[in-house]
């Protein structure tokens, strides 16, 4: 199927070369900070035992194992290497009576449309109590991001602003944040509090282009 910027799908998804996630574009700054704010992040939940879904290149899963966590892998690409090779969708049935900690799920749900949005944190919410999620944003952002430190205590600076402009997806995306008025943070972050219920959300201190989701606990019933 082709959307708004190339192809999209799950046939796309499945059959992406392994160089799509260790070529040239991955080796950026930006790039590096994205997966290493990943492991990070994950790493401060103190969890025994992860799902990822969507491996990707493999970084995220291999530093955690080698700080002694458990990691379970889950990718639609049998390209990847990944423990298990089936849509986010299935895993639940897949994974019946496996218990993890936290499960991980970086920049995918943006790959599968929109309407199945619900569906995808549904399936979310049985593999783990608490979720660890990240999403690109649409609109371009112009600023400054880094750090600031004395000696070797630092803190993250961020000045800019977004520029409320349309541009085409990201070639592969259905949707991003902010690309229609259902996709706004505001909305993903409300329809996770019904399935959740703490949610926290913000944006990649190093790469203002992604924004990560934190949730856990069962949301109260209506």
């Amino acid at each position: 199927m082709t959307g708004r910027h190339g192809r999209v799908g799950a046939q796309r998804e499945a059959t992406l070369d392994r160089g799509h996630y260790v070529g040239e574009a991955n080796f950026t700054p930006e790039h590096l900070h994205s997966m290493s704010f990943q492991v990070l992040q994950l790493h401060a939940l103190r969890p025994r035992r992860v799902l990822e879904v969507g491996v990707g290149n493999g970084f995220v899963s291999t530093f955690l194992r080698q700080s002694g966590i458990e990691v379970v892998t889950a990718d639609i690409n049998p390209g990847l290497g990944a423990d298990i090779c089936a849509p986010l969708d299935q895993l639940p049935a897949l994974l019946v009576g496996e218990r993890f900690d936290v499960v991980s799920c970086c920049e995918v749900l943006e790959h599968i449309p929109f309407e199945q949005f619900g569906a995808q944190l549904d399936a979310l919410r049985t593999l783990a109590p608490q979720a660890f999620l990240s999403l690109p944003g649409h609109f371009p952002w112009l600023g400054l991001a880094g750090r600031l430190g004395v000696h070797n205590r630092f803190v993250n600076v961020a000045l800019g602003l977004r520029i409320p402009c349309r541009r085409r997806l990201t070639d592969g995306h259905y949707w991003e944040i902010g690309s229609h008025w259902r996709t706004r943070r505001a909305a993903l972050v409300a329809a996770m509090r019904t399935r959740w219920a703490q949610v926290d959300s913000g944006v990649f201190p190093l790469h203002r282009y992604h924004y990560w989701f934190r949730c856990a606990g069962a949301a109260a019933l209506p």
